[in-house]
C-alpha cells in the first residue's frame, strides 16, 4: 500500500498491564483519508470465552464512554487467521488518538463493553512517503 501521508504501524496484544513483544496485526492510517486495520488470530486468544463479534474502537481521551466504533472485523482468511477492518470517515478519524479492539456482543456494542485485545495509539506523524 503507498499513499502521501500514510502512518503504518504493529499492533499488539494487550495482556494485564503490559503489551507483549509479539505483533498481532498492523494499522495501515492515511491521513484524513482512510484506516485498514489487519489483525491476525483474534479468535485465539487463549483468554477468550465464545467471543461474538470483534469491534474497533477509535479512543477519544481517557473515557471508554466516548470511543466511537470503527466497526467489526470480517475474517478475511479463514486458513492464515486474518481479519480485516476498513474506516474511511475523515472527520470522525480526526478525533481518534488511539485504535483499540474488544470482543463484543453479536452485532457489536455501543460502547466497548470488555477487556481491550489490541491496541495502537494513531496521534503521530505519517512514517511513510
Amino acid at each position: 500500500m503507498g499513499a502521501r501521508d500514510l502512518y503504518i504501524a504493529d499492533v499488539h496484544h494487550v495482556g494485564g498491564n503490559s503489551q507483549s513483544d509479539k505483533s498481532y496485526g498492523r494499522i495501515f492510517y492515511t491521513k484524513a483519508k482512510l484506516l485498514i486495520f489487519n489483525a491476525y488470530d483474534l479468535d485465539q486468544k487463549t483468554d477468550l470465552k465464545n467471543p461474538n463479534t470483534f469491534q474497533a474502537w477509535g479512543r477519544r481521551g481517557a473515557d471508554k464512554q466516548q470511543a466511537l466504533s470503527l466497526g467489526g472485523f470480517y475474517e478475511a482468511n479463514t486458513s492464515k487467521k486474518r481479519w480485516i477492518l476498513k474506516f474511511d470517515d475523515p472527520k470522525a478519524l480526526a478525533t481518534v488518538d488511539a485504535v483499540l479492539v474488544a470482543a463484543q456482543p453479536n452485532r457489536g456494542s455501543r460502547h466497548p463493553s470488555s477487556k481491550e485485545l489490541l491496541f495502537a495509539y494513531r496521534r503521530v506523524s505519517p512514517n511513510h512517503p
